[in-house]
């Protein structure tokens, strides 16, 4: 591992790092993307948004998601004011998302439904050149 920075709103940094943005990450998420990344041979960044107050700067969260090459999207932790933004998350196919709810209309637009984060270290570790 060469280096792995942390980064929560309004910071941002712009470098050549593999970019993880993280929305309403249990820490059960956190600690497994912790053992997935330990093994990488190159610098990550990864964004966290959890916000707990109504000050939630959705305009970072959006540029976030652009800029990240990994979203991994806790569907059931979003507040109502970020869960009108789920879909079009989850719309996108650098987004992976996990819920605990069943019929999900989210199904029909994306295949990225994840239940750990061992789905996404086969996906985005095989696509994924270490150094």
């Amino acid at each position: 591992m060469d280096k792995i920075s942390v980064i929560t709103p309004p910071d941002k940094l712009f470098n050549k790092a593999y970019n993880f943005l993280l929305i309403y990450p249990t820490e059960f998420i956190k600690n497994e993307l912790q053992n997935i990344i330990a093994s990488w041979d190159t610098a990550i960044n990864i964004y966290v948004y959890e916000p707990a107050d109504w000050e939630q700067d959705v305009d970072w969260l959006l540029s976030m998601h652009k800029m990240a090459d990994t979203v991994i999207l806790c569907v059931d932790n979003t507040p109502p004011r970020i869960h009108d933004l789920n879909s079009y998350f989850v719309s996108y196919s650098n987004t992976y998302w996990l819920t605990n709810g069943d019929d999900l209309l989210y199904n029909k637009l994306s295949l990225n439904r994840i239940y750990n984060l061992d789905e996404l270290s086969n996906t985005v570790g095989g696509n994924f050149e270490k150094n």
